[in-house]
């Protein structure tokens, strides 16, 4: 997916190109996609664990943990879920960036609504942790009836605090990959 991230700028961050990146890599890089992190199990839902299950052949849980106790070697059962080892970064958000531009958070305007935004205490806030969901648009070719509340929500905190908290910071604006 194709979006925009605006990264909020400290005011002594000078306003020239190698500055802004320097910065917005600092800022950004824990959400890269592809960080590795120290090894962890990485829990699936009861829904998506009965799936699994399914396509790797087995309609009962609990013959499939069998099998996984037996011969799962990065994964298993724990407490009814599915797992498997990971070292993909949990945090990830993005696997590519380019900083498109920057400008006064208050001169925003005319510029695409951004999926996300990385505030200055380095925490990245997206519209889909407000529980938009991009795929349902893609699906549809348009605005999915149950995304309209969501990117509500997101609207208002965009409005309510992040423009109002930022309206004298620089914004360096991402067009990102995630």
């Amino acid at each position: 997916m194709k979006s925009y991230c605006y990264v909020v700028l400290p005011m002594d961050v000078s306003l020239d190109d190698d500055s802004v990146r320097a910065f917005v890599k600092k800022q950004i890089y824990k959400y890269y996609i592809e960080l590795e992190v120290e090894p962890y199990k990485r829990f699936f839902s009861e829904k998506e664990t009965s799936e699994i299950a399914k396509r790797k052949g087995f309609k009962n849980i609990r013959r499939f943990k069998k099998y996984l106790d037996e011969n799962g070697e990065n994964e298993g059962i724990e407490n009814g879920l599915y797992y498997w080892i990971t070292t993909w970064n949990p945090q990830g958000e993005w696997d590519y960036y380019q900083v498109e531009d920057y400008r006064k958070c208050h001169e925003l305007n005319g510029y695409p609504l951004p999926s996300s935004v990385v505030t200055l205490d380095g925490v990245w806030h997206s519209d889909i942790k407000y529980g938009y969901k991009p795929i349902l648009d893609f699906k549809l070719g348009k605005q999915h009836p149950d995304n309209i509340e969501p990117e509500n929500r997101w609207k208002e905190y965009l409005d309510d605090h992040f423009y109002n908290i930022y309206n004298d910071n620089n914004i360096a604006i991402l067009y990102i990959h995630s």
